[in-house]
């Protein structure tokens, strides 16, 4: 990949109206060269061929025509199915904020590799 295309420009968008904190207030955006972007959709889409068999069903994040909205109705359905049959319902909720930050790299492309992502994705 060209060096030129793994550029980007940051932008700090205010996360409230006015921003009073630089730490805080705002968020940075990376805006991507247009053909960074137009590869990183063939690669997400090679992949996603690759490791579709392997995902959970209740995978909703960053596949086609699954939302948030598809999410919450599919927790609410377990949770009243749950109710009706007489178990109880417990929940957990835990807030990812930079958890992608936080994932060991070699780790996530040794899981790639074991659900035969070819090796050319992977690099």
């Amino acid at each position: 990949m060209p060096v030129v295309w793994k550029l980007a420009e940051v932008i700090p968008i205010p996360k409230v109206k006015p921003p009073r904190d630089v730490q805080s207030d705002l968020r940075p955006v990376s805006l991507l060269p247009t053909a960074a972007k137009v590869l990183e959709s063939f690669i997400r889409k090679w992949i996603l061929e690759a490791v579709a068999s392997h995902l959970d069903p209740y995978q909703f994040g960053c596949l086609a025509g699954r939302s948030t909205l598809h999410a919450l109705v599919a927790l609410l359905h377990m949770w009243t199915s749950a109710l009706d049959e007489g178990e109880s319902v417990r929940a957990v909720f835990v807030d990812f904020r930079k958890a992608f930050d936080l994932v060991d790299h070699n780790i996530l492309m040794e899981k790639l590799r074991c659900k035969y992502v070819p090796e050319p994705l992977c690099k």
